[in-house]
């Protein structure tokens, strides 16, 4: 009797003497994602530059006669160590072909939380095989700003620990939104966080190709109300009937307020938020020097994407979560969309 393709995707990243180091997902192109603190970890602090080595995979998931571990090597724009809690990706080229009965992961953005039950599958001390474990979406944010926090569904199954790491998180639908990135080490705690697909794409843009759809709805299907990650309004094929318009002023009205938050009116940490609102922002936000320009100038370009400003204000509550100006900020921002829900009617 065959095995099941659906999950044959799972790779484990193999250290000098074969140990798995942590795991990692196979996709489209000969290619494996995982993170880079993995690749780091089974390569040895003597290795060198993670990029110049080669190191190890095999393929838990494969029955096939004969296959066995293959090399691979950090791919080009692949490699995104850790930095400062941001990043933490790695796709690695394969240098021989993967089981004829691995077939790829499809990749999806993971999206808003919407306490989603998700599953991934780790290479845990004490169990070669491997263990599945499932866990619920809770939210946003916590180590870092770009990644999502995970808490384990049930006390019966496993926790979030070492040997998941690069693990493929899959949501209902099958496709995998991200990888497990860190594990509370506190043993009395079964949280973790995981690295979204979304952000992997910012940090590694090869790896582009591999994506399949957009990020899943309130229900768990894909793309039912769901953005694609940084979609401008209006990408023709990819949304039926455009979202309403934000009220005639936003931009100016958002700005009023903006300039009192220090962490923006900090140019060094401004630069900072709009690195973590994403490159679509910072890569092309105009930078005037002046201000209350540089605000309407941040904020007119986070309008024009479906999720610009709750990404863009994620971003900056990171660095000023409690401060009165901040707060300001979201109540600014939650009336201008209550009246972007009322067709922008008058205050």
């Amino acid at each position: 009797m065959g095995h099941s393709l659906a999950e044959s995707w799972r790779v484990r990243i193999l250290d000098a003497r074969g140990t798995p180091a942590g795991a990692g997902v196979l996709v489209t192109g000969g290619r494996v994602v995982t993170c880079a603190h993995v690749v780091e970890g089974a390569l040895g602090a003597d290795a060198g530059d993670p990029r110049e080595a080669e190191l190890t995979v095999d393929f838990p998931g494969s029955l096939a006669p004969g296959a066995g571990p293959v090399r691979a090597g950090v791919a080009p724009r692949g490699w995104a160590p850790p930095d400062e809690e941001r990043a933490d990706g790695a796709v690695l080229d394969l240098y021989g072909d993967a089981p004829v009965d691995c077939r790829p992961a499809g990749l999806r953005p993971c999206g808003p939380a919407r306490d989603r039950i998700v599953r991934a599958f780790g290479q845990v001390a004490g169990a070669p095989a491997g263990l599945w474990l499932r866990a619920r979406l809770v939210g946003s944010g916590g180590l870092s700003p770009e990644w999502m926090q995970l808490e384990a569904a049930s006390e019966a199954g496993d926790r979030l620990r070492q040997g998941y790491s690069g693990a493929g998180v899959v949501d209902a639908s099958g496709h995998v939104i991200g990888l497990v990135v860190a594990e509370d080490t506190r043993a009395e705690r079964r949280t973790g966080w995981l690295i979204p697909v979304e952000v992997v794409v910012r940090y590694c843009p090869d790896l582009a190709d591999a994506v399949t759809g957009p990020a899943a709805g309130a229900d768990g299907a894909p793309g039912a109300d769901g953005p694609h990650p940084y979609r401008p309004y209006g990408d023709p094929g990819l949304e039926d009937v455009l979202p309403p318009p934000w009220p005639a002023g936003a931009e100016r009205d958002l700005a009023r307020v903006l300039v009192k938050v220090r962490s923006f009116a900090d140019p060094h940490r401004r630069e900072r938020v709009l690195r973590d609102a994403g490159d679509h922002i910072a890569f092309h936000v105009e930078r005037t020097g002046v201000l209350i320009n540089d605000a309407r100038a941040v904020l007119g370009l986070c309008l024009e994407y479906e999720d610009g400003i709750d990404r863009f204000a994620a971003a900056l509550r990171w660095y000023e979560p409690d401060s009165l100006p901040m707060r300001e900020f979201d109540r600014e921002v939650a009336r201008l969309r209550a009246r972007r829900s009322d067709g922008g009617a008058a205050r």
